[in-house]
């Protein structure tokens, strides 16, 4: 009963039930998880091994951060040639005894289909941190004509330097934009994503809402 409402209460959060059923998302994605780990050695052992039961999955790489400003709450990327597929195993699987005691917070989980992809290589330890930033959006189609419009984004008064940039796209009502990027200084992300001057530039591309991940960066690594 416990495991049913879990489930339940996680893709109310997610709220992607009726997307994940959607067969345009049989294609190449990512998976965007904010968690609480109580150990994160033992969530690995767990979780990641063997990787050839990921890697039949669909599972291609993975990346972890530590968020910026709770160290026991954590970020996990997942690359995917299967989103649906990846959504299904994470719904059935016991990922959640892995990583959630008692009285944690039940994860949050975003996806998106690959539009720009992340790149991913094998890296034990991982200088700077990541931005991820999910907006909903009037219209994708317009949100994403201006993002290309504006070129590299490389805005003067960041504070830090932006690299690999990432686009994932989920569809539905709304439509979801997900931007992903690293940040050579993470601690100066947050001033610069929540500034006016951005304030400004979400509401003429369409954003009606967004949500912004922060954290820094741990390990990253391809199954």
């Amino acid at each position: 009963m416990k495991t049913s409402l879990w489930f339940a209460s996680l893709f109310f959060l997610l709220g992607i039930i009726s997307c994940a059923r959607h067969p345009s998302l049989e294609a190449p994605g990512n998976l965007f998880i904010r968690l609480q780990i109580c150990d994160l050695n033992d969530f690995k052992k767990n979780f990641f091994n063997p990787p050839d039961k990921l890697k039949a999955q669909g599972f291609l790489a993975y990346s972890i951060h530590r968020d910026l400003k709770d160290p026991k709450t954590y970020i996990l990327a997942l690359k995917c040639s299967n989103l649906k597929k990846a959504l299904d195993y994470i719904q059935s699987s016991n990922f959640h005894t892995m990583c959630v005691g008692a009285g944690l917070v039940i994860p949050v989980i975003w996806a998106g289909l690959d539009v720009r992809g992340r790149k991913y290589e094998n890296k034990l330890t991982m200088p700077g941190g990541i931005v991820i930033a999910r907006n909903e959006v009037k219209s994708y189609d317009f949100w994403k004509a201006c993002f290309d419009a504006e070129g590299q984004h490389h805005h003067a008064d960041r504070g830090y330097v932006p690299s690999n940039y990432s686009i994932h796209h989920l569809p539905g009502k709304p439509e979801v934009a997900i931007v992903v990027h690293e940040a050579s200084n993470i601690t100066k992300a947050p001033a610069f994503m929540t500034s006016p001057a951005m304030k400004g530039v979400m509401e003429s591309t369409g954003v009606t809402k967004i949500d912004i991940w922060y954290g820094t960066n741990l390990e990253e690594g391809i199954f």
